[in-house]
């Protein structure tokens, strides 16, 4: 087989690159997928979507992912809402430590804004605030249906003739003279003038077979559950700073929960009995009716992490036609609309069309030119 592009990976990030290369005329493209599209990360996410971030390449990024999500969601039938964030905060120090952030925020264009236990209540009802000290609210944040975000535009771009090759392994990229060349796979050589690896943490394996440079990626196991459907609740996420925990009512009625537990990088992911009594616990604070509620499913995943907890983005300097779009440290589906974009740019011979992505090309890695982020949990 030869294509002009190879995408390794048929998660969020490959199709939202997919996407954006078909609807600028570009459909000589073949995904090649491990197992089944969405099948790493993309289908166990929290479904939600900020740009409330301390980085202002991360805010710039996101602010071009939410003009795009409303779009997308009517386009391709993706349910989505632009229901909020809110950030508690039961210590002192972290609420004078957001204030700052705020600051940031506002002068950046994201209108998040500090609230007091009284707010709180009225943007979640039912919560108890009695050991709040206050909070953010973040109104341009909301959520999407990680399903129907996949889904939909995979049916789309593979009627427009993408082809798609499932359960199969890329085992390197094949570089000749400085390019890349195509791929390797357990079912083949794919021949191809352009290689996008975007295949989570697969990608590290691949990046060190195929040209012996590590990027520093680390799979940090993550816990989540859902518990049965109700009637709307509450619209917001809610995130608990203090426990590095959160809470959202999904679209469906369920309500989904993650919580940190300390766990070994690049380590197969595993149940742990521990984990629902600590996430419902946390949460029970707030709801004290969570108790009584049924939990219907439990499942692990991972945080595929970079050094700085921004992902790689773009070419790399080494090997022409070669690019990388992996480490999203768990903003993957979030980031995907506007990083499907910047793909396309690239892939294109383009200029990224949110400029300070230009900072998250993979050799900052390797040169050392790392950027800060400390909103992170889960």
């Amino acid at each position: 087989m030869k294509k002009g592009l190879v995408i390794i990976g048929a998660g969020i990030i490959g199709v939202m690159t997919a996407l954006n290369l078909v609807e600028k005329g570009y459909r000589d493209i073949v995904i090649v997928e491990k197992k089944y599209p969405g099948s790493g990360g993309s289908f166990r996410c929290a479904t939600g979507i900020r740009a409330s971030f301390t980085s202002l390449e991360h805010v710039e990024l996101m602010k071009r992912s939410i003009q795009l999500w409303p779009l997308l969601s009517e386009k391709y039938n993706i349910p989505y809402a632009r229901h909020g964030y809110v950030w508690l905060f039961t210590r002192e120090e972290d609420l004078e430590m957001f204030r700052c952030i705020v600051d940031f925020h506002n002068k950046n264009g994201v209108p998040t804004r500090i609230v007091s236990p009284e707010e709180i209540a009225e943007l979640v009802p039912t919560i108890k605030t009695d050991q709040l000290v206050g909070g953010v609210y973040d109104p341009l944040a909301g959520k999407a249906s990680c399903f129907k975000a996949l889904l939909n535009p995979l049916a789309y771009i593979l009627r427009k003739g993408v082809k798609l090759v499932e359960s199969t392994t890329v085992y390197k990229v094949l570089i000749e003279s400085g390019r890349a060349r195509g791929v390797l796979t357990d079912k083949g050589v794919i021949e191809a003038d352009k290689v996008l690896v975007a295949a989570g943490y697969g990608s590290k394996k691949i990046l060190r077979e195929s040209i012996g440079v590590d990027l520093g990626l680390r799979n940090i196991p993550k816990h989540a559950l859902i518990t049965e459907g109700y009637q709307g609740v509450f619209k917001p996420l809610l995130i608990d700073w203090e426990t590095s925990s959160y809470i959202v009512q999904v679209l469906h009625g369920g309500f989904l929960i993650g919580s940190s537990l300390p766990e070994e990088p690049d380590k197969p992911p595993r149940s742990r009995l521990k984990y629902p009594v600590k996430a419902v616990n946390v949460w029970i604070r707030y709801f004290p009716w969570l108790a009584y509620t049924n939990i219907m499913r439990y499942w692990t995943g991972y945080y595929v992490m970079t050094p700085d907890h921004h992902p790689l983005i773009g070419p790399l300097s080494t090997v022409e036609n070669l690019y990388i779009a992996t480490g999203f440290s768990g903003h993957g589906f979030m980031m995907s609309p506007a990083v499907g974009e910047v793909m396309a740019n690239y892939i294109l011979g383009e200029k990224p069309n949110v400029p300070l992505v230009e900072h998250l090309l993979p050799d900052r890695i390797i040169k050392g030119r790392l950027v800060k982020e400390i909103a992170v949990f889960g």
